[in-house]
Formats: C-alpha cells, structure tokens, sequence
C-alpha cells in the first residue's frame, strides 16, 4: 500500500509541475489567438452554414529569444545539374540560407548523386569561410539517390534535437529519385517517421523533371515548406525565404480543434486536410513562423427563431514553445448573434474570413481538377475548374478589397481550364504549377518571388 502511495505522490507531483509549466508558458505566449466568423451575425429562422476562424499570430515580442537551429542542406549533385547553370545557382542558394545564419547555429552540407555524402559534418556557423569553401567544390555527376541523401541529412542532425536545436532539412532535387527507394509513398513514410523525430524537411523542385508528388509529400509529412522553382535563378531566393521561416519560428506542433457546442454540427476543415471525432474538428498548422497563419472551421448553425446571441462552440490550441520546448494550450469562445435585420448581417459580414475561405477552396479544387486529369476524365477537370471560376467572379463583387486578388484566382483556373481543353490533359509546367500552389494556399506558405515564375 505504501508503495502504491508513493507512486500516487509522485504522479501527482509530476502532473502538478507540468501544469506549472504550461501555465508559465500561457503567461508569455508565443502566439496569440483570434476566433472569428465570416457570419458572425446569422439569420433568424433558417438552419445555415458559416466559417469559423482561428487566427493564430506571432506575439511579435521583440526580446523573445531566437530558438537556435541545426541545419542539414541536402543538394542533388547528379548529373543533370551540370545544365542551365544549376549547380552554380544552387550553390549560390545555400550560401544564402548559411548568410541568415549565426554563430549559435549549427549546420552541415551533404550532396546525393549516385549515394549521398557528406561535404561537411555539423558545426556551428562561427566561421562561415569553411562552409562556402565546402559548397564551392560540389560537382555534378551520376545519378539521384534522393532517399538517401534525406536519411544522410537527418543522421548527421538527430544528435541535435535534444539540446535545444531546431532540426531542419532543405532538399534540393531538379530529378526523378532512380538510386533507392524512389516511390511517393516510401518518402511521404520516410517523412513522417523523421517528423516524429521532430525533423522539417523542405523540399525544393527545380525544373521541370523532378515528382512534385513525391517532394510535396515529403514536405507535407513533415510540416514543412515546399517550393518550385522553374527557373535555376530563383534558388537564391527560395533558400533565403525558407531560412528567413525557420529563423522566425516561435511555434511549434501547432494544432487546432474547433469543438461544437449543443446543436451545432461540425462539418469539415477548409483548406486543411482535418478530422472529424464527435461534435469536434482537428487539423494541423504545424510551425508558425513570423507571419501569421489561421485553420478554418465550416460549421452549421441550427435555426433560431427569436434574436439572440449564443456560443457556437470553443477553439482549442495546442502548440510547443520553439523558445523553451514547453507545451502550451489554451482556448477561446466563438458568439453567434441571430437577427432578424438582414441589413445588420451584411454589415457584419467578415470579408477578410470570405475571402481566406475562397483561397483554401480554390486550394482544394486544384488538387482535384490534377487527380481528374491524371484519371485522364479531363472534360471534368476543365469543368470543375470552369465552375470555381464562375462563382470566384460572381463572388468577387462582394468581397471589397479582395476583390483584385479573387479575380486573379479566377485567371488562374480559367487558363489552367484552357491549357486541359487545349492539350487534352494537363501539361507537366501547370501540373507542377497547381500543385505548389494549392500546397503554398492550404499551408499559408510564404512564398518566393520565383518559385513558380522564372525570373527575369
């Protein structure tokens, strides 16, 4: 009995200091949350559907001490590299992700052709002349091992990740993988078994023969950013973006659960791949860097017969301190106010949450309209893409300042809807093209000048 006690005791114990430190931690947050609707004022009478939002900032602390990170650049060095100044801009890439670089950093270069080794084991970025002597010498040659140089760039940085480091991997490939394993599901697996291993890997695709299914997997498994660069002049720029992400990352793990209160009905997460258990639903921000990102919630509110203000459910957070590795959570409400003035429900309509919704669906309508070419039912892509354009430009009136930006989406997909009609199916460029940006617009990735546009 006494032993049982003492096992109790110190359970207790332990529980109570953790909830010491995550309350520490909610003390000087990392992040701060805002809960809003797109309708935030809903009809009377009528069972309707609305979006909830949950927009998750930097606390922008200008004393909030920068997380150190462990770095692994992995550069395809075969031999298509030698092509269109590639290597050269590669190379010239890397130098730029090592310039956001200090002294409290830890990085490492390894090149993959044949095999992948590595060019300089990981060592604080004091003395950055020894890394760039180590990137100038890379040559290109031989086939692309892309498996094993990710596994390679993981193993010289793992050591890392329980001594206060962030462990990112960025993947360059202009190939298809040919040494290894080389299928998508074998890397979106080697993805996630290093996110549990609290690696991000991103991947960058240039040119136009790399498998953006297979880096886009690779990237989503793991939480991480995922460019494509047309061009080779655009690297330096996507290197210097990527690290300017990781150098501004305040959290980490972030997730999302948006739990419905009595009578309202969950429906699904936009944008987001989500899940649904009970009256809630989950999805996964992953990192928050220095900009903000939100995860957006499509509910459906019963009908109210009389004016009143109810709440629709409670948006719960969950992320770990990239500062102090401390796990943080906490929640805040959403109101609904039900009116009979469809005046008042007009001028409270939120345009900024309409217009976000309209992106994260035309995220999800890229993907389909690629899987139903790649089904090779391209009449349906082109329709579907037809479709989403009509209502984006019916839509765009009434969004305000949005307005230029939805118009433009709506470009966007009535040209993708020409190419498949034109070309019977969609062309290996735009296949590329809408899969990186549907991957930027679900993730609210930062872009890069020149990740799908080659520079001028």
């Amino acid at each position: 009995m006494s032993h049982w006690l003492n096992r109790t005791a110190l359970a207790l114990v332990m529980a109570a200091s953790l909830i010491a430190s995550a309350r520490e931690a909610m003390a000087s947050a990392a992040v701060t949350l805002d809960v809003g609707a797109d309708t935030p004022v809903a009809e009377t009478g009528r069972a309707q559907r609305v979006i909830v939002r949950a927009l998750i900032k930097p606390d922008g602390a200008a004393d909030r001490k920068r997380v150190p990170l462990a770095v692994a650049l992995v550069i395809d060095v075969s031999g298509s590299m030698q092509s269109d100044g590639k290597m050269e801009n590669a190379k010239r890439g890397a130098q730029k992700a090592l310039d956001m670089l200090t002294a409290n950093d830890i990085a490492s270069v390894i090149a993959y052709s044949d095999e992948a080794h590595v060019v300089l084991q990981p060592r604080r970025v004091s003395d950055k002349s020894e890394f760039k002597r180590a990137i100038s010498r890379l040559e290109a040659g031989g086939s692309t091992a892309l498996y094993d140089g990710v596994r390679e760039g993981a193993k010289v940085i793992t050591s890392f990740v329980g001594e206060g480091y962030v462990p990112r991997l960025i993947l360059l490939s202009d190939g298809m993988a040919n040494v290894g394993p080389s299928s998508t599901r074998e890397l979106a697996s080697l993805g996630r078994t290093l996110a549990l291993q609290e690696m991000t890997i991103t991947t960058i695709g240039l040119g136009l023969d790399y498998n953006e299914d297979l880096m886009t997997a690779l990237a989503s498994e793991s939480g991480g950013n995922s460019y494509f660069a047309k061009s080779s002049k655009a690297l330096p720029e996507i290197f210097e973006r990527d690290m300017e992400d990781a150098t501004s990352i305040s959290a980490r793990h972030v997730r999302v659960t948006f739990s419905c209160a009595r009578d309202i009905k969950p429906i699904r997460s936009v944008g987001r791949d989500g899940e649904l258990h009970g009256d809630a639903i989950g999805t996964s921000v992953n990192n928050l860097y220095g900009d903000e990102k939100y995860a957006l919630f499509e509910i459906e509110l019963p009908s109210v017969a009389d004016e009143s203000t109810i709440c629709a459910g409670v948006v719960k957070i969950e992320y770990t301190d990239a500062s102090t590795g401390l796990p943080v959570l906490f929640e805040s409400a959403l109101d609904v106010r039900f009116t009979k003035n469809s005046n008042e429900i007009a001028k409270n309509r939120n345009i900024e949450i309409a217009a976000q919704t309209e992106i994260a669906r035309n995220a999800e309508i890229r993907e389909e309209a690629v899987r139903l070419s790649d089904a090779g039912q391209t009449e349906r892509a082109s329709t579907l893409l037809k479709s989403r354009t009509k209502i984006l430009m019916d839509s765009a009136a009434s969004l305000g300042s949005a307005a230029p930006m939805i118009k433009e989406e709506a470009h966007d997909l009535a040209e993708l809807a020409d190419d498949i009609e034109e070309n019977g199916e969609m062309s290996g460029e735009l296949r590329k093209e809408s899969m990186n940006k549907a991957y930027i617009q679900k993730n609210q990735q930062s872009d890069a000048t020149g990740a799908s546009d080659e520079k001028k």
